[in-house]
């Protein structure tokens, strides 16, 4: 039997993200076997909280709920190594198969290459990437959007609302053949939701991932955010590894290759990402 990684087919359904490089052999599992699975993303600047390591599932569960609950690993022993230096990783709290970083020693740089290191049960995974160069000129067309009055009943005098004040688009600086994607994360204490019949996936999420893309903008429209307020916008470059990942995403059940994976010893995929940020905010028409 082929075995799928479930956690990427799950990013592929709500996140649908990637870049090209490194291209990985197609990964078939014998039956009745189970595999490690990692997926473990290093941010610049930021702790190191994105670190998961599950088990696989059959095939036959990726395009059910089931492809989103694999069962967590949370007994392994994790590790960051840079320079020579290694930094242990503790499990996160919850039954989740996340690892981070509680040190304040390990600060996540460009051009950094690390190497991580995951002992589960007498096995061992190891992986190696490099922390990208961030993009530069990050910056939105329009910095205030503004959501129009919507009358359901219908608008007075039938005129239809103007909805240019709520649309921006974001720019950036790029690297002809590169891939970006763009994260808008909401940073009020108590946003307040706008609720125009958002899909229910979406609904509450104050961080928002769109598709990676090589064009140097994104349109990006209020309506289509879940609350008012402040967002942060981030245009983070992609590295290799995740975009040899986002190009193998497009199968099913009925291919024969499995997802990119980077990883020795396991399934996944260990890769870094580095962002410009702005900033954008949602407010009402008075």
């Amino acid at each position: 039997m082929i075995r799928a990684t479930p956690q990427l087919h799950w990013l592929a359904l709500l996140l649908t993200v990637g870049t090209l490089a490194a291209c990985g052999n197609p990964v078939v599992v014998s039956p009745g076997a189970e595999e490690p699975v990692v997926r473990a993303y290093l941010y610049a600047g930021e702790p190191v909280t994105d670190i998961q390591l599950t088990k696989t599932v059959p095939i036959s569960t990726v395009d059910s709920a089931a492809a989103v609950a694999a069962p967590p690993i949370n007994d392994a022993r994790v590790a960051l190594v840079r320079g020579g230096v290694r930094y242990a990783l503790t499990r996160a709290p919850g039954d989740s198969g996340y690892y981070q970083y509680l040190g304040r020693d390990l600060v996540i740089r460009e051009g950094d290459t690390f190497t991580l290191e995951a002992s589960v049960g007498t096995g061992t995974l190891t992986a190696r990437t490099v922390v990208p160069v961030r993009p530069s000129g990050a910056r939105v067309a329009t910095a205030t959007l503004t959501i129009p009055r919507i009358f359901f009943g219908g608008s007075p005098g039938g005129m239809r609302p103007d909805l240019s004040a709520a649309q921006t688009v974001v720019r950036g600086t790029r690297t002809p053949g590169a891939l970006y994607f763009v994260t808008l994360e909401n940073t009020e204490l108590a946003p307040v939701a706008i609720d125009f019949g958002l899909p229910e996936r979406l609904r509450g999420r104050r961080r928002l991932v769109f598709p990676p893309t090589a064009a140097d903008s994104l349109p990006i429209n209020a309506l289509g955010l879940p609350f008012l307020g402040r967002y942060r916008v981030n245009v983070w470059r992609v590295n290799e590894e995740y975009a040899a990942l986002y190009n193998t995403l497009n199968q099913d059940s009925r291919d024969l290759n499995e997802p990119f994976t980077n990883i020795t010893g396991g399934l996944g995929v260990f890769t870094a990402f580095a962002a410009d940020t702005t900033s954008v905010t949602v407010v009402r028409q008075p």
